[in-house]
């Protein structure tokens, strides 16, 4: 019953999030696209586009993403019970 409750509240998540956001498509500035695509080798030395992005020019958004997701990680292995834990609680039930 757990994990069927988990993947509805997962997909009612995403489909409101989707549904607030699906008006509001930002469009791009194409001054901002041209500089980039002409300037990221020597703004940052990379060789690739999208290393140049996600290192240099977001480096600190890229970070924190990761961040967040060790955080979560973490968490999950702290507050999750283990198999010995359930084991545990089974054998004190039956008794």
């Amino acid at each position: 019953m757990r994990p069927w409750l988990s993947a509805l509240l997962l997909v009612s998540v995403y489909v409101l999030v989707m549904t607030m956001t699906h008006g509001h498509a930002s469009p791009h500035d194409a001054f901002l696209c041209d500089y980039v695509l002409r300037h990221f080798h020597d703004d940052t030395g990379a060789h690739n586009a999208v290393a140049a992005i996600l290192l240099n020019y977001r480096m600190y958004d890229t970070m924190f993403e990761a961040l967040i997701l060790l955080t979560a990680i973490v968490g999950m292995h702290q507050f999750l019970p283990r198999r010995a834990d359930i084991e545990a609680g089974e054998e004190a039930r039956h008794g």
